[in-house]
């Protein structure tokens, strides 16, 4: 018997990870404004006509719940923006931009780690700031270079920090899995005292050219014998454009919504693992109405793919996203080693996609790498009209193999020159259970697949008022 989560048990986290930051009109208890043109660090701050200067002059001062710090529009930093001072949920202290023009730049330039660094503080905002942390004299920083950075570090909790309307860009990091990596937005987590982050919205904000990762965190509490994970974190409307690693990477939280993103040309540069968007040592995650396109995987490496169910993953619903031109596939499902520290990824569903033209470079859609249990994939539609003669796996299954997988009421249609093969043995596709499902066009190697049960499944039989279904209609293909 599958252990499928309950659908209910998500709606509510997604309601009280949209609620984290559902505060009507806040307090304003001062305001100050920084002018890097203009502006004199031996004014008060508190009018345009009196604002500060520096950097330096906002980061010595301890602001109060309601305090809002507004940067001019068009003026420039180059320097780092470490505020102190923490609101309250009610009152926050909101960092943000005033008059017309360009967004306010904080430009690190590689002379500091974090181009913003938010360390210890609660219920604060950061919002319409143009961040980036580029050293224009290296190829790469070794520093593990970082745009806006969300650090809990031998304190406990902090809470309700929303990071929203950002541009944040050219930040040349390792594009190497390791310490040295950078980061667009970045949340971590240290001891020794165990630390948390809860309630983290990230609303749209605009991230390009970022080497190595979009958006991410840590895992320093996410070993189950050690389990402190972050929780309630919603990434909602972004888009990524140009990451030279991964997209966007839930990591050590428990109850992740993650919508309405759009990410493009990810995994541009890094020559090790990197996905699309994907969850890690995190439980209870959501995974909706996402676009990606044009993960790259040139050199048949391992992974590419738009979505990722990894290691020690509880939980995971992945749903009505929109997937294309992904050379690595669709979707890979793994777990780590399996031991105290890390769990085996169980309980998964992936239904509702509609995944076109993926997997032509590494020649599959789906990959099942070491044990896995529970997953259940159902109601999606699996399209490639490439002119291009490619065979692509349907099922690749590495190093041991999943336990419980259900395939149902699925639509696989290929055509033109690509063919969709099943080349496993029986023995690997014995855990595997298919029901329903319509297998259409240039298909080889079914017959090797055991459990199935008959169906009629037909692309005109979706919802097409649902995303991501109405792009079938625009394609033509629901005919």
């Amino acid at each position: 018997m599958m252990r499928i989560p309950l659908l209910l048990y998500f709606l509510l986290i997604s309601l009280t990870s949209s609620a984290a930051w559902s505060i009507t009109d806040p307090m304003v208890t001062h305001k100050f404004y920084i002018d890097s043109q203009n502006g004199n660090d031996n004014e008060t701050g508190t009018t345009k006509k009196r604002a500060w200067k520096t950097l330096a002059k906002v980061n010595e001062q301890t602001f109060e719940p309601g305090d809002q710090i507004l940067f001019k529009r068009g003026s420039k930093w180059d320097g780092q923006l470490v505020p102190k001072g923490s609101g309250t949920k009610e009152n926050p202290i909101v960092f943000s931009a005033y008059g017309k023009g360009a967004l306010p730049v904080i430009a690190a330039n590689g002379m500091f780690t974090d181009a913003v660094l938010l360390k210890n503080i609660s219920n604060v905002a950061v919002e319409f700031l143009d961040i980036s942390n580029r050293n224009p004299a290296v190829k790469e920083q070794k520093t593990g270079p970082t745009g806006l950075r969300i650090l809990a570090e031998n304190i406990g909790t902090i809470s309700n920090i929303r990071i929203s309307d950002l541009y944040v860009h050219d930040i040349n990091g390792d594009n190497k899995k390791g310490s040295k990596e950078g980061h667009g937005i970045f949340w971590d987590c240290q001891g020794p005292k165990p630390s948390n982050i809860e309630n983290l919205l990230i609303a749209n904000c605009k991230l390009e050219r970022v080497d190595r990762n979009g958006i991410r965190g840590n895992g320093t509490f996410s070993f189950r014998d050690n389990w402190f994970p972050n929780k309630n974190l919603v990434i909602r409307n972004c888009t990524l454009e140009d990451i030279g690693g991964d997209g966007i990477v839930i990591k050590a939280f428990d109850g992740s919504l993650v919508e309405h993103n759009k990410l493009f040309h990810i995994r541009t540069r890094a020559k090790d693992n990197a996905v699309g968007i994907w969850p890690h040592s995190s439980d209870n995650t959501i995974i909706q109405f996402n676009e990606v396109a044009y993960t790259q995987n040139r050199d048949r490496s391992n992974d590419g793919q738009s979505f990722d169910i990894d290691g020690n993953c509880n939980n995971t619903i992945i749903q009505n996203n929109y997937s294309h031109d992904n050379d690595g596939g669709f979707m890979l499902i793994i777990s780590d080693a399996i031991n105290a520290k890390s769990w085996m990824t169980k309980n998964n569903i992936v239904r509702n996609n509609l995944s076109i033209n993926d997997g032509n470079r590494r020649k599959r859609i789906f990959n099942f790498a070491l044990a896995t249990d529970s997953t259940l994939i159902s109601d999606n539609v699996f399209y490639n009209n490439t002119p291009d003669s490619v065979k692509i796996e349907f099922v690749d299954i590495e190093y041991g193999g999943p336990k419980n997988v259900v395939f149902a009421h699925n639509i696989v249609r290929f055509t033109n020159s690509s063919t969709l093969v099943f080349s496993k043995s029986q023995k690997q596709y014995a855990h595997l259970f298919w029901k329903e499902n319509a297998l259409e066009g240039n298909i080889t190697g079914e017959e090797k697949l055991l459990n199935v049960t008959e169906g009629n499944v037909s692309i005109k039989d979706k919802d097409f008022k649902k995303y991501p279904w109405s792009v079938l209609k625009k394609l033509k293909l629901d005919k």
